[in-house]
């Protein structure tokens, strides 16, 4: 292999490594508001891709509500990421993110939208990764609607990421993330979801998947989650697959 070759496969595979792993919000109610003003959502997710990189993302994410019919958001997300490629292994702090917009109510309708900021955080410097080296502004939608017996659901999300300049002097495509899912209550204490997820880059390239969630609430303190990620069709992006299991106290 050349040496440009290989330094063309290295800077792909981190490329790979940072579009990896990354929280996204499309989830069952995922317009609705706790039950409390406050919630405290651990998340460990672990996802491979085709060019051979495995990526374990703990999140921790701190999330706030108020009011009924209107009221406000916000939210702080710490993630925390190992990263094992063919030229190693290596953990670290990621990308810090936070937001905060208004919420509100509509009948059966739930909503809540952010602005916010991804912050340079995570190491960027590394052979490995941890973090894109930029400071990104964000704006989302989300939106949950339940049917009057509240027994079915469709979940919707939309983020625009508009991407800074990076330490190199990049400035990569701005970037558009969907989500729909829809769901019903299988038992008192379980519902199931699932539809399309996908990211765009304003330079046509894109990623397309399928997420299925499953949910058990024991109380109304806390519930679990079990997340499954396939990749289904991509373009000049690593196809991927992944689970997560999440877990949320209310208090």
């Amino acid at each position: 292999m050349t040496k440009i070759k290989r330094l063309a496969v290295i800077a792909a595979m981190c490329i790979a490594a940072l579009f990896a792993g990354k929280a996204r919000a499309d989830d069952i109610s995922r317009g609705i508001r706790g039950p409390t003003n406050w919630q405290a959502d651990s998340r460990i997710s672990y996802s491979e891709n085709d060019l051979d990189i495995k990526t374990t993302t703990e999140n921790l994410i701190l999330k706030y509500w108020d009011g009924d019919e209107v009221g406000v958001f916000g939210f702080l997300n710490l993630p925390y990421k190992t990263i094992a490629t063919p030229a190693g292994t290596s953990s670290g702090l990621g990308d810090i993110s936070l937001g905060l917009g208004p919420r509100g109510r509509l009948g059966n309708f739930q909503f809540l939208s952010y602005a916010g900021f991804a912050l340079p955080t995570g190491n960027d410097r590394e052979k490995i990764p941890f973090g894109n080296g930029r400071l990104d502004a964000k704006i989302g939608f989300a939106g949950t609607y339940l049917a009057g017996d509240k027994k079915y659901e469709l979940d919707g999300i939309v983020e625009r990421n508009f991407t800074g300049e990076n330490n190199s002097g990049i400035n990569p495509p701005d970037e558009t993330y969907l989500g729909v899912l829809a769901g019903m209550a299988i038992t008192e204490k379980i519902r199931f979801a699932g539809g399309p997820t996908g990211l765009m880059r304003d330079n046509g390239d894109f990623n397309l998947n399928l997420r299925t969630v499953l949910r058990y609430t024991p109380s109304s303190q806390f519930h679990l989650e079990l997340v499954l990620d396939n990749g289904i069709k991509e373009q000049n992006v690593p196809k991927s697959n992944g689970f997560g299991i999440y877990f949320r106290r209310n208090f």
